[in-house]
């Protein structure tokens, strides 16, 4: 036990800096330097599930401004609460969550599973944003190859962040390994539309322009 209570997530994803307040996101600015693309590995490692979920995660960000706020999904209050409780990584212990869980009770939600439903949310996120940042920000592919487009496609299999997955993976169109990636993916029988989208997308560029 930590002097801050029991942890609920790994060594490696307490020691993960960015604030959820700023959505876990990784600053533009972060330097790509080994250290952090290993940090980012080993986060990415720590997130991935054992197998695939049975429901993807994390749920599809909505504009909320588009609706009332009577008809937000329920994970949008839900990420409130568990927000407010726990704003970095290294809070997400047994006795905020506890806090948590007893709100949303307050609240007349349903309880069954909170802590591991809200473990799994809070790992998606995170590992969303990682995903992104180095899929999309990073500019050396080299030091990314082949770790990243791996990872990217069992995320994909996984249904964990599997948008940002598929668009790591497309983005690095031009490396082997996500072209290999690409084309597994493609035969995939099951895979939500606009996943799949994603994942055609990126073999047909490979194909026009590397023709």
């Amino acid at each position: 036990m930590s002097a801050e209570g029991t942890p609920l997530l790994p060594e490696v994803l307490r020691a993960y800096p960015f604030s959820w307040q700023a959505g876990f996101e990784w600053p533009v600015e972060t330097e790509e330097s080994e250290e952090n693309l290993a940090y980012a590995r080993a986060v990415l490692e720590a997130c991935l599930p054992g197998e695939p979920l049975d429901e993807p995660m994390p749920p599809e960000e909505i504009r909320l401004k588009d609706l009332d706020e009577d008809d937000w999904p329920e994970w949008v209050l839900l990420r409130s609460v568990l927000r407010d409780r726990m704003p970095y990584a290294r809070d997400v212990t047994v006795e905020r969550m506890a806090e948590a869980e007893a709100e949303w009770a307050r609240r007349g939600r349903d309880t069954k599973d909170f802590a591991v439903r809200s473990v799994r949310m809070i790992t998606a996120w995170i590992a969303e944003a990682t995903l992104y940042w180095c899929g999309l920000i990073v500019d050396d592919e080299a030091a990314l190859t082949p770790w990243l487009m791996e990872l990217s496609e069992q995320y994909v299999l996984r249904g964990m962040a599997a948008e940002q997955a598929a668009w790591a993976l497309h983005t690095a169109w031009r490396v082997p390994e996500s072209q290999a990636a690409l084309a597994r993916l493609a035969t995939v029988e099951g895979l939500p539309d606009e996943i799949r989208g994603i994942v055609e997308g990126g073999l047909e560029r490979a194909n026009q322009e590397g023709s």
